[in-house]
């Protein structure tokens, strides 16, 4: 077995660095006369990739044949900068002050179940009645749900029938009977207009989950990420189709 030491750790991320810029100046030339050309390395997570991004980034490549695209599908938070990113696409607030910002698409949380489990078990009308439900929650973050209304913030702490890692699966356990859940509108806006799923109201609205593109604050954004950003803008729509 084979490791770096710490010297040769420290001349890899240099060496990648000095890579980087390197084909950065091949494309920002190539950009000057007006082509995107070159590599770029985009994270976004699972289920807004698989469900809408990946289509998009499609028809983007078709114009740009020359962009080298690298989409990585993956829920964890990745560090945009260490990781060698170009951007990153997150659902809901990023708080991390070395990344740049910028919004992308509108999306609401809505609380939803299948007709079959609310005839069975009654619809909550208030934050107590969805406290007693069995939920279908998110793995990798903090269980609580957040909600706002006229006496600010409520925080509700469903009691768990199962938890998952991936939204769509998340839509698959609604979708079974299995439980109540909290899922951006990008994820079941077809399953909410076919009547598959059933939208409740407790009075409170559940923060969002804006979509938003991010990029290192230390690089400028290339034309590249400038040109998809604004592809995406326009294939998601303003609102986009998945709120309509």
């Amino acid at each position: 077995r084979l490791t770096l030491t710490e010297n040769g750790l420290t001349f890899l991320d240099r060496a990648r660095h000095l890579l980087r810029d390197a084909h950065d100046a091949v494309a920002e030339i190539a950009e000057r006369s007006g082509e995107l050309v070159g590599p770029m390395r985009i994270s976004a997570p699972v289920s807004f990739g698989t469900l809408h991004l990946s289509q998009a980034i499609y028809s983007f490549l078709a114009a740009h044949p020359r962009i080298e695209l690298a989409l990585e599908l993956d829920d964890r938070f990745v560090d945009a900068g260490a990781d060698g990113y170009d951007a990153v696409i997150r659902h809901g607030p990023v708080h991390d002050t070395r990344l740049i910002v910028r919004h992308l698409a509108d999306s609401r949380r809505l609380l939803l179940a299948s007709p079959a489990y609310l005839a069975a078990e009654g619809t909550p009308g208030s934050a107590d009645d969805l406290a007693r439900h069995r939920a279908i929650l998110y793995t990798p973050r903090e269980s609580d749900w957040r909600f706002v209304g006229e006496a600010g913030t409520v925080i509700i702490r469903p009691k768990p029938a199962v938890r998952v890692n991936n939204g769509m699966r998340m839509s698959d356990a609604a979708l079974a009977g299995l439980g109540i859940t909290l899922l951006p509108t990008f994820l079941v806006h077809r399953e909410v207009a076919r009547g598959d799923l059933t939208v409740m109201d407790i009075g409170l609205v559940a923060e969002g989950a804006e979509v938003h593109v991010a990029y290192p604050a230390q690089r400028s954004p290339s034309a590249k990420i400038i040109a998809l950003v604004a592809h995406l803008r326009r294939v998601f729509g303003d609102p986009p189709y998945w709120e309509a």
